[in-house]
């Protein structure tokens, strides 16, 4: 079969489902595959990643957050990639939730992605080593070392391609996961389960820690590659929307994104990796470092935000600090006391020393004077 026919037979699947939540504070933000990476919903990535390799048809597969990802995913399906939504009444796990997606269509053969992963695999590599090896499933894995004089294991990515016929293992009713339920079945039917190893694993979102890190990474590779979406512009090391307003002194060091709306006030540094989000207002001599301000949030002069996820509407007091924190959508930082705050005597050494090494670090520039 030609590459272009196989393309013809294959449609895409993204898993969102559920996920196991905590009591942490990121946990009470929204459902992980809409968090914002640089701007745009991270499920927005495997559409884009599906769309770029030729795939026409997306079936996204959800539960209780259906509703609110046509909403939030509606101005970022790439052009002619057809997206449909499908609801599960009751949890059917990730090869449950393929097959009823799967059955809407007459694709023959189904990729597969986690909606909390960038991927950032070769799609026609995937599928062409899934044809010529004959396989009835392809398990996208990396290698992670062994540790204390164990072997390597092999590390799913998230990332999957089916045949068609392997969903006639899948009950109709009922719960079945991939890994737990789905291969072991394939493996004792004898069919055919391939591992195709990658060198690194995709970005993938599990907590705030990696959150952070995927949208700095994703800032950071916008930058470098000078991939510059559309309203913005590339400024110094900063990508900032038409219709943002920044002062002539604030300073950035390292890659930024700032979204339309913004306002970023005289005196403000912005030390990336870092994004700012649409209609959020930075005061005069704020410091953001290395975090992810969402949407209409306000930081008032003087404050602080180091490494932490401020959510849509968070408001941060006057000189208020705030280090390794996530705070939930329409906090208030600042005006009463929260355990994620540093209190405003304890760090005033580690501001001193965070703004000697910015206005120290010659990486910086001052918009709009590098455009």
């Amino acid at each position: 079969m030609s590459p272009r026919n196989r393309l013809d037979s294959t449609a895409g699947i993204v898993l969102v489902g559920t996920h196991p939540w905590t009591r942490t504070a990121f946990d009470r933000l929204p459902p992980r595959p809409l968090l914002p990476v640089a701007h745009r919903p991270l499920l927005s990535y495997s559409l884009s990643w599906l769309r770029d390799a030729g795939v026409h048809h997306v079936g996204v597969c959800a539960n209780r957050e259906t509703q609110a990802l046509e909403a939030r995913l509606h101005r970022h399906v790439p052009h002619g990639l057809r997206v449909t939504y499908h609801e599960d009444a009751m949890p059917r796990g990730a090869a449950g939730a393929v097959r009823d997606a799967a059955l809407t269509g007459d694709a023959s053969v189904f990729v597969v992605t986690d909606g909390t992963v960038v991927p950032s695999v070769d799609f026609a590599e995937i599928l062409a080593a899934h044809h010529s090896d004959g396989a009835a499933l392809t398990v996208v894995s990396h290698l992670e070392p062994g540790r204390h004089g164990k072997p390597a294991v092999q590390v799913p990515t998230g990332i999957y391609v089916f045949n068609r016929d392997v969903l006639e293992r899948v009950p109709e009713r009922g719960f079945c996961d991939i890994k737990e339920n789905l291969i072991p079945q394939l493996h004792r039917a004898k069919q055919r389960v391939r591992a195709f190893t990658v060198d690194q694993p995709s970005p993938r979102v599990l907590d705030a820690a990696s959150y952070r890190a995927v949208n700095e990474w994703m800032v950071e590779h916008l930058v470098t590659t000078r991939t510059i979406p559309n309203g913005y512009i590339l400024s110094g090391s900063a990508l900032i929307h038409r219709d943002a307003m920044v002062d002539r002194d604030v300073t950035f060091v390292g890659p930024v994104i700032v979204a339309p709306g913004a306002e970023i006030r005289s005196g403000a540094v912005i030390v990336g990796p870092s994004s700012i989000g649409r209609d959020a207002m930075i005061g005069s001599g704020v410091l953001v470092s290395r975090s992810a301000v969402w949407r209409r949030c306000v930081m008032h002069e003087k404050s602080v935000a180091d490494r932490c996820v401020l959510a849509d509407g968070t408001v941060v007091g006057p000189a208020h600090r705030l280090f390794c924190s996530v705070v939930p959508a329409a906090r208030q930082e600042g005006v009463a006391p929260r355990e994620t705050a540093v209190p405003q005597h304890a760090p005033v050494e580690i501001l001193r020393r965070m703004r000697s090494l910015v206005f120290g670090t010659p990486a910086m520039s001052r918009y709009p004077a590098a455009q």
